[in-house]
């Protein structure tokens, strides 16, 4: 492959590897650098590239194992925050208050889902992943990753919910001490 080749083949791909990176480390300089490592490991693979069947799927595989041996390196010293990148990142004019603390609250749910189902819904729904690419990742079958996708929302519902009641409760006991 040449350099040619490889900035009109893979090159294209770094702007989904973006999200997904940011997502895994939450550090702007660990994604930085993140990205130039992935893209130097790709160039120095970039004959075994075309040997896969999907190299797109190969390409997202990578990047994600490299992700996950950065997050091995630096467990101790990762800072939260993936709550300012996604809050930064919702359009200010249109977005009400009310409809930023819901999206968060979402973020926080799905943070705390078991990582199969947290992994499964962010590739499917943050990174808008088809459920072939998915399967290439993670290497469950697409019946299995659709049963995942379901009790993952089925849960982040629940625990919304519940979040919800909550609120209302002590809302309505507020009140009730007031009058």
């Amino acid at each position: 492959m040449t350099a040619e080749q490889f900035k009109q083949d893979i090159l294209p791909w770094s702007r989904k590897l973006y999200p997904m990176v940011k997502r895994l480390l939450k550090n702007e300089v660990d994604v930085q650098d993140a990205l130039q490592d992935i893209l130097i490991k790709l160039w120095n693979k970039r004959e075994n590239i075309q040997q896969y069947e999907k190299p797109e799927a190969y390409v997202l595989t990578l990047c994600r194992n490299h992700c996950l041996d950065v997050l091995k390196k630096k467990r101790d010293q990762l800072v939260d925050a993936a709550e300012d990148y996604r809050l930064m990142n919702l359009p200010q004019q249109g977005v009400s208050h009310e409809a930023r603390e819901k999206l968060a609250i979402v973020h926080q749910v799905i943070e705390q889902l078991p990582d199969k189902y947290r992994e499964v819904i962010q590739y499917r729904e943050i990174d808008g992943l088809g459920f072939d690419e998915i399967k290439q990742m993670t290497g469950f079958e697409v019946p299995h990753l659709r049963v995942i996708l379901s009790r993952a929302r089925v849960m982040i519902k629940e625990e919304i919910r519940k979040i919800y009641d909550y609120e209302q409760r002590t809302s309505r006991q507020a009140v009730g001490k007031v009058l």
